[in-house]
């Protein structure tokens, strides 16, 4: 087949010039100026919210007029995530004042969040056992993530604020919290019954904050909701150890021996006794707590890890804020031999951990038993407080008999002040 012939003189298209990359639109300077103006609001706030914190730590004699404070305004923040702000709350053709609207609500949510989250994150701090092994610490770091996240302006936002799961979350944990110290610093109910209480509560908050009232009634809804609040009510409850019983604090606690002091509250602080010099022995606990104390107290004595002595304390008449409770090891209860690694653990009665002191009872010659296990320390202030310890105390479940042996807590039940 013969070929096609094309003339010499015919013009041939030019290949087509490959696409340039579109270069993106380069961000305004007022833009960038508002970027970095948000910024340097997150560090005011992110300031404030140190200020809150210290405030809290300092005048804890207004905590329960702040805390009824934040819970009303806790409730119209409540109205606000609902209704106003958040991605379902939006329209494609809003009105400039709805938008303005909606803006100023989410600022004022923001403000909510900073200054509940700043201000129970002390409250939890100093009413935890800071040790690894302990674990009824994890509340407060979680609380001051939280409180931090609040006070970066474009992250809450645009990540928190456009995803309304994260958004429920923070508030249920922020409810929970509130409701936790509430109830026993303005009712009165021991620490047990609040964190009752505010288990059953924050899931139903927390789903009708989430989704409409339609969904929450219907038969799934509510079948959910029922088994995300019992599920939580078992874990407070069996969990409660893990849970510090905010504001409950044990400013300080020392273990002593030999005769009493004349005007003797705590005990002599010692860290290390001899098996020969066990007369006497008693331990001392001194608990604050905003309005007064809510709920008494036991001391669980262990040996090595095992509890063998449950003893409920004194509650002394000394000065100052405090209150001191002291309770002295029932002699018919002491081990045939004595020597090793004791602790005297301090639980609420509802079984909530507030503090714990180590000691060693050492050999008559004064030799320390299992020295390869070396010394612990701890924190605290005053001399009767949990100062350094030698060796690793065991904590026990506040509703055993005979517990076999945990891993080794701090000698403080709180920061020192």
């Amino acid at each position: 087949m013969p070929k096609a012939v094309v003339p010499d003189d015919e013009p041939v298209a030019p290949a087509a010039a490959p696409t340039a990359p579109v270069a993106p639109a380069p961000v305004s300077r007022i833009r960038w100026l508002l970027r970095k103006a948000w910024w340097l609001h997150s560090f005011v706030a992110l300031s404030f919210g140190f200020g809150v914190m210290l405030f809290a730590r300092a005048g804890l004699e207004y905590a329960d007029k702040v805390m009824m404070a934040l819970f009303a305004s806790w409730l119209v923040m409540f109205i606000a995530l609902r209704f106003i702000v958040g991605p379902a709350n939006r329209r494609d053709n809003e009105t400039i004042a709805r938008k303005g609207v909606r803006v100023a609500t989410n600022y004022i949510i923001k403000q909510f969040y900073q200054q509940m989250f700043f201000f129970l994150t002390p409250l939890y701090a100093s009413s935890a056992t800071w040790s690894l092994a302990s674990w009824n610490w994890w509340l407060a770091p979680i609380l001051l993530v939280c409180a931090v996240v609040s006070t970066m302006d474009l992250v809450f936002d645009h990540f928190v604020m456009e995803r309304r799961w994260l958004a429920s979350t923070m508030y249920g944990l922020a409810m929970f919290g509130v409701l936790n110290v509430l109830l026993p610093l303005v009712v009165g109910v021991d620490h047990l019954t609040g964190l009752v209480v505010a288990a059953a509560a924050t899931p139903t908050s927390v789903a009708l904050l989430s989704f409409s009232v339609r969904q929450v009634m219907s038969p799934q809804g509510a079948v959910l909701t029922i088994a995300i609040t019992a599920g939580l009510l078992g874990g407070v409850w069996f969990g409660r150890v893990y849970v510090p019983p905010a504001p409950l604090a044990m400013a300080e606690t020392a273990v002593g021996h030999g005769s009493t002091g004349s005007y003797e509250c705590l005990p002599g602080s010692k860290h290390m006794i001899r098996v020969s010099q066990l007369d006497h022995l008693r331990c001392g606990s001194l608990l604050r707590e905003p309005g007064g104390i809510k709920e008494d107290v036991e001391h669980v004595w262990t040996h090595r890890g095992v509890e063998v002595a449950r003893v409920t304390p004194t509650r002394m008449h000394c000065d100052g804020d405090g209150v001191v409770y002291r309770s002295y090891f029932p002699t018919k209860q002491m081990p045939a031999d004595p020597t090793g690694k004791w602790a005297c653990v301090t639980y609420t009665v509802g079984g909530q951990l507030v503090g714990l002191r180590k000691f060693d009872v050492l050999t008559s010659d004064g030799k320390l038993i299992d020295p390869e296990e070396g010394s612990g320390a701890g924190s605290g202030s005053g001399s009767g407080s949990a100062g350094s310890a030698a060796g690793s105390a065991a904590a026990v479940r506040p509703d055993a008999g005979v517990a076999d042996a945990a891993p080794a807590l701090v000698d403080a039940g709180a920061p020192g002040d």
